[in-house]
């Protein structure tokens, strides 16, 4: 029986290719207006984290994806 195994992308390239799509798709202009925006706020992620998960894992998350995407 063979286990698969999910790895985390390399964040730095990760990165580098969400900055190129958000170019590619909206243009210079609005790419450097919606992270001149986005980047000068003050977010707490671990806030929005609680209030859109809860107290859930990782895994609880992902079967919860995996059984709505099945559901399609």
């Amino acid at each position: 029986m063979t286990t698969k195994t999910n790895t985390l992308p390399d964040v730095k390239y990760l990165k580098s290719e969400v900055v190129d799509a958000i170019v590619k798709n909206l243009g210079i202009t609005k790419s450097a207006f919606f992270f001149r925006e986005t980047m000068s706020q003050k977010t707490d992620y671990l806030e929005i984290k609680k209030k859109l998960f809860g107290d859930k894992t990782a895994r609880e998350l992902y079967k919860e994806i995996v059984k709505k995407k099945h559901r399609k």
